[in-house]
């Protein structure tokens, strides 16, 4: 069963479209009149077919079909046109309509059209919630709080990157989406990051949208300063709770959403230190309090902090307090 959307200028066809629609045991979710409220309809009620008239005012029909396209919206879609210019034709499947139908539309050419659409929508069901996750995510992004933004950008790209149904190819299909609304975003709002877009693995693709999504927080980096200080300090008290365990700083940096270079320059300028002295600091203090337990032998405290020898707990300890382990012990009379 198909959920569609009717985009047709004049009611009387409109309605006859419908109708023809229901009685083939479809559901029509919202009519439209132009691609203006093709587009706002689409946004809340999430079709799987847009049966769109291809002239509207000004070719606005063709318009739409293109920015479907253009955006990876994935939605199946079917021309409909009283012209048969075959550039129109050619124009409309180049823009991934799956059919191109004369008015007025022949019933069974119609059912035909609908089936073929019923095929492709079962490629789509997937993609098309992970869609609806991006739209609501690019849809709220104005009134997020930027700590907002990176934790549910970051919850974004998890739940495409745990996507499968299928091979690869299909998730690097809605990694291509999401560039497409980013891009469609910036260029909204007037912005434009000066950065081609480089990547074909998913590594390289998780990469790039961090950059872009810092971009964005970057043109308010005064109202971004206190959320992000928000997201930085989970990110420290989860280091505080794990430090037993070996943390790199990409782990850190993508389990919070953030770049390595943003992040490291965020940590720094949260706490002082760089990645590896603000772990090292938080495991060093963990170590003076278990120093104070003189049934402790140091090796067993090295390991109990997260150092994999004691040569090296040694030298972390000595940069950090001036004195070795033992020295600390004998200080206090231990």
């Amino acid at each position: 069963m198909l959920h569609v959307l009717i985009v047709e200028p004049y009611t009387g066809k409109r309605a006859r479209i419908k109708k023809m629609v229901q009685e083939m045991g479809h559901i029509v979710v919202g009519e439209a009149r132009d691609r203006g409220e093709a587009i706002e309809l689409m946004e809340q009620g999430w079709p799987t077919l847009l049966l769109t008239d291809l002239m509207l005012p000004r070719l606005e029909g063709l318009a739409l079909v293109r920015q479907v396209y253009e955006q990876r919206i994935p939605v199946v879609t079917i021309v409909l046109s009283d012209n048969t210019r075959f550039d129109y034709v050619r124009q409309s499947m180049q823009a991934g309509a799956i059919d191109y139908l004369l008015k007025p539309v022949k019933a069974e050419e119609l059912r035909r059209a609908l089936q073929r659409a019923e095929e492709r929508v079962g490629y789509f069901h997937a993609a098309h919630r992970e869609f609806v996750q991006a739209q609501q995510f690019f849809e709220r992004l104005d009134r997020l709080q930027p700590g907002e933004i990176i934790q549910k950008h970051a919850e974004m790209i998890q739940s495409m990157q745990s996507f499968e149904e299928g091979q690869q190819g299909e998730r690097l299909g809605l990694f291509r989406m999401l560039y497409a609304k980013w891009h469609y975003v910036l260029k909204k709002h007037g912005l434009h990051l000066d950065e081609p877009i480089s990547w074909e693995r998913e590594e390289e693709a998780i990469a790039y949208f961090q950059r872009l999504c810092e971009f964005w927080l970057a043109q308010s980096a005064s109202a971004a300063d206190n959320s992000v200080k928000l997201n930085v300090k989970r990110a420290c008290d989860y280091i505080r709770e794990n430090y037993r365990s070996d943390h790199t700083l990409a782990e850190v940096s993508g389990r919070f959403g953030m770049s390595v270079s943003y992040f490291s320059v965020q940590i720094k300028k949260y706490t002082g230190y760089s990645f590896v002295n603000y772990l090292n600091r938080v495991r060093i203090e963990k170590a003076k309090e278990l120093l104070l337990q003189p049934n402790l032998k140091i090796y067993e405290v090295a390991g109990e902090v997260g150092y994999d020898t004691l040569q090296y707990f040694n030298k972390v300890f000595k940069q950090a307090v001036q004195m070795t382990p033992g020295e600390y012990r004998r200080r206090l009379g231990i």
